[in-house]
């Protein structure tokens, strides 16, 4: 009776420490998957959205053309979290200076978002994205990339305030908060030094200035900030506000004549270039009498990591370049191929050399029209 009792015993012992082990086992497996979740972190985007990331965002979609650019600035040089662009973005990379500068970029995807910033969000998924940048009218693709496990952060930049603010939104997915506040800080040091000389600009004579997207007449420069950069370093513009106001971005080549423009710029967006009009090789426009064409003040505007004549990391070199051509006496202390090496120095740690120099202020395209200095 008594070993039975002590085999009983000994039974009930050993079931109490497998029990205790499966414990302490079914433990180490909730501390293990505790371990092993993703940690994340909250940011707030330019519509106010409380946006969930990775803690350390590894694969990034853009959207938004020119932020390109502006996401390999931030991330201090480096295209290596860049997984998907826009076309357009990948088309002002090849055969310019970013080319140049970083090779690992054209590897980035260009058909997982379209030309009309459409997004094929299952294949981001597919590819292993995790953070997208957005327009911030893109609410629809944001709740569908959301639904998806991929979080959508959304930028804007219709004035300098709202590029400045998604800058440092766009260092807060990246990490890289100090670069962001050092890039803002850099546009309200270009807009200060420009603004210094307002009293000297409104006393001025202000030269008409046309500034084309495309050799097809289309406007640039009105349907965002860059006319502020116009208005500020002392440009006339006498279609503007009709063009604002029709919301018709080209005009016909009568309304040309009759401006009658003092300076002619043309945008990247566009492959033409100053002798296009010099030799009036564009069909259907005579450029003979326009008075930009005859003094031989057409510009090919600069080009570096993206074009400038469209918001972006280097904005502020535009509004330098733009106030100093237009009034280079007034602004007789700007230098810009000086600034422009400073700059690549200062943010990318570049030596840029005379021939990168060369190829973003379009020296070649420019040959023909009055020097600048």
């Amino acid at each position: 009776m008594k070993n039975w009792k002590k085999k009983v015993l000994a039974v009930l012992a050993i079931s109490a420490l497998v029990t205790a082990a499966a414990g302490i086992s079914g433990c180490g497996s909730e501390d293990q998957k505790i371990k092993s979740a993703p940690s994340t972190r909250t940011i707030t985007d330019i519509k106010g959205n409380q946006v969930t990331l990775p803690e350390k965002v590894s694969k990034i979609a853009i959207t938004p053309i020119p932020w390109a650019s502006i996401v390999y600035v931030l991330d201090g040089g480096s295209s290596e979290r860049i997984a998907a662009v826009h076309p357009s973005a990948m088309t002002a990379y090849k055969g310019h200076l970013f080319e140049r500068l970083d090779k690992h970029f054209g590897k980035a995807d260009t058909k997982m978002i379209g030309s009309d910033f459409s997004i094929n969000a299952e294949s981001l998924v597919n590819a292993g994205v995790d953070t997208c940048i957005l327009w911030q009218y893109q609410e629809k693709d944001a709740e569908k990339l959301k639904q998806l496990g991929i979080a959508p952060v959304m930028i804007y930049n219709d004035n300098m305030e709202n590029l400045k603010k998604s800058f440092l939104i766009v260092g807060d997915v990246l990490g890289k908060q100090d670069k962001a506040r050092e890039l803002s800080a850099y546009y309200d040091n270009a807009y200060n030094e420009i603004n210094a000389h307002k009293a000297e600009v409104d006393a001025s004579d202000k030269p008409t200035v046309l500034f084309l997207r495309t050799s097809k007449l289309r406007l640039q420069g009105n349907d965002n900030f860059m006319h502020q950069a116009l208005e500020m370093g002392g440009a006339y513009n006498p279609i503007e506000q009709a063009a604002l106001d029709s919301n018709n971005k080209e005009i016909p080549m009568e309304e040309v004549y009759r401006m009658d423009p003092d300076i002619i710029f043309l945008s990247n967006f566009d492959k033409f270039v100053p002798d296009d009009l010099y030799e009036d090789r564009i069909a259907g426009q005579d450029w003979s009498t326009v008075k930009a064409v005859k003094n031989h003040r057409v510009y090919k505007v600069p080009m570096g990591l993206y074009r400038w004549d469209a918001p972006g990391v280097e904005t502020p070199l535009m509004m330098k370049w733009i106030a100093h051509t237009l009034h280079p006496a007034i602004f007789k202390n700007i230098h810009m191929k000086e600034e422009t090496r400073a700059f690549y120095k200062n943010f990318l740690n570049l030596d840029v050399s005379d021939d990168d120099l060369a190829l973003i202020f379009a020296d070649e395209a420019n040959k023909n029209s009055r020097p600048l200095d």
